[in-house]
């Protein structure tokens, strides 16, 4: 018999144990998931996204950066967590938040977080 389109094949234990992992993370974080979102569906965006440890994920959550896809921009474009996490009142709005949280909400631009960050790093 042939596997129907929406048949769903097992993970392997090994994706399992990592989607269980970023799962336990994300249940850690209470900003991190929707109301009525599926853990699971939320751990697989992580790892979907490239995001395969559960400690970088909780980086990137411990930035306010909620959104798979946001952090897998800020990482690409060479920012870490640690730089995400810098507080700012930068970008559309002037409340005080998080550089990722303002990405991911499209208060502030990826040039501006850049500018932010090296801004930073040359006076402190």
């Amino acid at each position: 018999m042939l596997p129907m389109p929406n048949d769903r094949a097992a993970a392997p234990p090994q994706q399992q144990l990592l989607l269980h992992l970023i799962g336990e993370t994300l249940r850690r974080h209470d900003d991190a998931l929707t109301i009525g979102a599926n853990l699971e569906a939320a751990a697989r965006a992580w790892l979907d996204a490239g995001f395969a440890d559960a400690e970088e994920v909780d980086d990137w959550l411990r930035a306010r950066c909620f959104e798979p896809r946001h952090a897998q921009t800020l990482e690409a474009a060479g920012i870490t967590p640690e730089q995400a996490a810098l507080r700012t009142r930068a970008g559309r709005t002037d409340d005080e938040e998080t550089i990722a949280c303002k990405f991911s909400r499209g208060d502030l631009t990826l040039e501006e977080a850049r500018r932010i960050i090296t801004n930073d790093f040359w006076n402190s």
